[in-house]
């Protein structure tokens, strides 16, 4: 008798999940916006906050890096190793590697 009702309880889990997998696809097919609309707009508002400090801190290190090239840095792991040896950090206080200043290159124009 236990095992038939475990039985069912879980046949019952499986067409709930179903049900509910379809209704949210048909919500989604009429152009129903699902998901909190507050968390997509914090997420802008993140992502834009988040993309305006990575310019500012590309723009404060853009002259050294400008200095590094008219000192002889062509690539970008010379162009790091300036950086690195003139003691200025990343944006998170790291050490720059080629690919860091290809990104700040990137951003900087």
């Amino acid at each position: 008798m236990l095992h038939l009702h475990a039985a069912l309880a879980e046949r019952e889990r499986k067409v709930i999940s179903e049900r509910t997998i379809a209704a949210l696809a048909a919500a989604k097919a009429r152009g129903q916006v699902l998901g909190n609309p507050r968390l997509a707009d914090a997420r802008a508002i993140a992502n834009a906050n988040h993309s305006a400090g990575a310019d500012a801190f590309a723009d404060s290190v853009a002259p050294a890096i400008r200095e590094a090239q008219a000192a002889g840095a062509k690539t970008l792991r010379q162009i790091a190793a300036a950086l690195n040896g003139r003691g200025i950090g990343t944006a998170r206080g790291g050490k720059w590697e080629a690919t860091t200043v290809a990104n700040v290159l990137r951003r900087i124009g």
